[in-house]
């Protein structure tokens, strides 16, 4: 055979700027581009692993702000570290003269599919997992918790907490209403069952004593619910109100009612994310831990 001819039969180098690419949209895919399969194997194990050390890791930590941010930084960590290693591999073995013969177009097409459908089929399930964590981030899309928690803010709760404490006035909660059990709910605790509570002037009345509620903003005191006739809570259920006081749809509500205590899905413990640099890790529940 004479030397064009080997260099006819040669494979031809794969093209970098390709494999980078299909390493990002499907990391995996790239290796296979370049005849890697045990690499892109490894890497797709890779994807699968550090998803389930996420997952793994959350179940072990409490509902608290360090412990959250902690776990967030080193996943968004451990995720830059792993495309730009799997990119930069792709990119430094696809000119490689011994490279294997080529995988077909299709092929390729079909790798990226299947782990396209992969991730979205535990994407599916991840809402299911995340019901059994400990704890869990909400965003706040509405004013009826200010100044307490702010419009656009996170903040997180403690699932598990009802599941061995009873509620206490002050807490702030996450609920369900028995007419929605989509939209998850959060309000501070005004009275238990059995309290008479009534407002005057948006500040809460309860068994006729008038509560010290310096987290809430009073302003308006003419709002249309500032005042309010007495009721008594019924049994085991909660009455809850907005910090907010002229701006929140809550117990003194018809439509929303008292929270039957079963409905609670968690107390609220700190912020984990906001707007003002100072409010991270802010703690919001009641008492104080």
């Amino acid at each position: 055979m004479t030397a064009s001819a080997s260099a006819e039969a040669a494979p031809r180098p794969r093209s970098r700027w390709l494999a980078a690419l299909l390493t990002v949209l499907a990391p995996g895919v790239g290796h296979l581009y370049i005849g890697q399969r045990r690499r892109a194997l490894i890497i797709v194990i890779l994807n699968f692993a550090l998803g389930a050390f996420y997952v793994g890791a959350a179940f072990l930590l409490p509902p608290a702000f360090w412990p959250i941010a902690v776990l967030a930084l080193t996943m968004i960590g451990l995720i830059a570290i792993y495309y730009v290693g799997a990119i930069m591999d792709a990119v430094r073995l696809a000119r490689r003269p011994d490279a294997a013969p080529r995988v077909r177009w299709y092929v390729l097409i079909v790798a990226a599919l299947a782990l396209w459908a992969a991730n979205q089929a535990i994407a599916l399930t991840f809402p299911a997992i995340r019901a059994h964590w400990p704890w869990r981030t909400y965003s706040v899309p509405s004013e009826s918790m200010q100044p307490t928690v702010r419009i656009g803010e996170w903040f997180v709760a403690d699932n598990r907490y009802y599941r061995s404490q009873a509620p206490a006035r002050g807490e702030i909660v996450t609920y369900l209403l028995p007419s929605d059990n989509r939209t998850v709910y959060v309000k501070r605790i005004i009275a238990l069952a059995g309290d008479r509570v009534a407002f005057r002037g948006n500040r809460a009345v309860v068994n006729g004593v008038t509560q010290s509620e310096p987290f809430a903003d009073l302003r308006d005191d003419a709002a249309y619910y500032a005042t309010t006739a007495e009721v008594t809570v019924p049994a085991d259920h909660i009455f809850v109100a907005g910090d907010n006081r002229a701006n929140s749809i809550d117990s003194r509500v018809e439509r929303h009612g008292f929270v039957p205590v079963r409905n609670l899905t968690g107390r609220a413990t700190e912020i984990v994310l906001s707007q003002e640099g100072d409010r991270f890790g802010l703690w919001i529940g009641s008492p104080p831990p």
